[in-house]
């Protein structure tokens, strides 16, 4: 990284992420994160009591975070032309940009991986757990992999946190103004969440939901784990068609938004 780059870093997380914005967020998140509570040790009830829930709720709340944090970083400053003046100095527009991307981005995995962190603590899911239990008259060992269930939860987090800056680069760009590309991002968002919830569990385009799709993503890669360890089978209903539409989706379409975004900038009139 030279240092105009580092310097462009800096300047965006002052703009971005200065006081109380950091500190509201944070709060906010762990208290959301306070809500979920595993009751049993099995790793059935890591997925059905902590991670599913966290999908549902708290994700919600990390995607509108990173929504605001991208409109702003992009819509706002085109409005108020900061960009202009950023642009006065000699910088080129890819470099602006891949400066924001990446300085907003890995504030917000900072951020979020904070709460997840703290969500793993609280449900002591890094305990490495080796229980006994009775079956026909025998004992049997059961082995916990809440750790890496908690692995995977931040890999679909990442794949989502990106999905969403990607996404909502694109939008601020193109509208070019901060409230309406908020506007634009819930409704296809929440119409997005509304057609899926009608379509059956078996459907892969039902994946294509924000809260279904990582929430299939961690299945998957826990049943996968599971197995490879040797341990049995661990019966989670989500088959490798589901699994890989919803990393696809994340994935794939993000990256498509974010070169995207990029052309969009670089050939933008900002005047």
């Amino acid at each position: 990284m030279t240092g105009k780059t580092r310097e462009l870093v800096s300047w965006e997380l002052q703009e971005s992420w200065s006081f109380p914005i950091l500190e509201l967020v944070l709060a906010v998140s762990i208290i959301q994160a306070l809500t979920f509570q595993l009751i049993q040790p099995e790793d059935a009830q890591v997925l059905g009591g902590v991670s599913d829930p966290f999908w549902r709720s708290t994700l919600f709340l990390f995607a509108i975070t990173a929504a605001v944090v991208f409109g702003r970083s992009y819509g706002e400053s085109i409005e108020k032309r900061k960009m202009v003046v950023l642009l006065g100095y000699p910088v080129s527009r890819k470099e602006v940009f891949l400066s924001k991307f990446s300085a907003n981005l890995f504030a917000c995995l900072l951020v979020f991986g904070t709460v997840l962190l703290a969500e793993g603590v609280l449900a002591f899911l890094f305990e490495p757990r080796v229980t006994w239990a009775p079956y026909s008259g025998a004992w049997y060992s059961v082995y916990s992999i809440a750790p890496a269930i908690w692995g995977f939860m931040f890999l679909s987090l990442s794949l989502v946190v990106f999905f969403t800056s990607s996404l909502m680069s694109f939008l601020a760009l193109a509208t070019k103004r901060f409230g309406l590309s908020i506007l634009v991002f819930l409704v296809f968002i929440f119409g997005l969440e509304y057609w899926t919830g009608t379509l059956g569990n078996a459907e892969p385009l039902a994946y294509l939901s924000l809260s279904r799709g990582p929430a299939a993503i961690v299945s998957y890669l826990s049943a996968a784990y599971y197995r490879a360890m040797g341990l049995g089978h661990m019966g989670t209903g989500i088959t490798f068609e589901l699994f890989s539409t919803a990393l696809c989706y994340l994935l794939i379409v993000g990256v498509a938004l974010f070169v995207v975004s990029l052309l969009l900038l670089r050939r933008m009139d900002l005047d």
